[in-house]
């Protein structure tokens, strides 16, 4: 890898260009990248995945699918904290995101932060007038889960939802 200069650096860190532009990286290499990370993932190599999504977003930082794949990454490894961040990167840089909005709903909700999960399940599901994506299809099962949980606790107290969560588990 070239040395880099020190107004490169400066540039890198205001976001006027990438890593991958000062190495000369094509945008084609950059998407290569992101083919061979997600085929690492969807083999369950996701160790692998996560230095190739880690890297692109060193590369290419304005990539919100690397950060959304990093989060999805980090939930399936219960890391719920790192993949929140990974998940507000993405959509910092893509608010439309329907995978990151309704992923980091469901860790908010696992979190008990319901007031944060119910802004992001909502946006999920108004991005989607046409219930046609799964995420957002997911992400109204969610909101009716809260909802009869809410309800359940209403009418028969939070011991009631323990006892269900208990059937839950032994039925999975």
């Amino acid at each position: 890898m070239p040395r880099l200069k020190i107004e490169e650096i400066e540039r890198i860190r205001k976001g006027e260009i990438t890593l991958a532009q000062v190495v000369k990286m094509s945008p084609k290499q950059v998407a290569a990248l992101l083919i061979t990370g997600h085929r690492l993932y969807q083999q369950g190599k996701l160790k692998d995945a996560t230095n190739i999504f880690e890297g692109i977003a060193l590369l290419a930082g304005s990539t919100a699918y690397a950060h959304g794949i990093l989060g999805t990454i980090c939930q399936k490894q219960n890391k719920h904290e790192l993949a929140v961040k990974h998940y507000t990167e993405a959509l910092q840089l893509f608010p439309q995101d329907i995978n990151s909005l309704t992923n980091r709903g469901e860790i908010y909700i696992r979190l008990g932060k319901f007031p944060e999960a119910a802004a992001d399940l909502a946006k999920a599901i108004q991005l989607d007038p046409s219930k046609k994506h799964p995420a957002a299809n997911r992400a109204r099962l969610l909101v009716c889960l809260v909802q009869d949980a809410v309800q359940l606790a209403k009418e028969k107290g939070t011991q009631a939802l323990d006892q269900e969560r208990l059937k839950a588990r032994k039925a999975s």
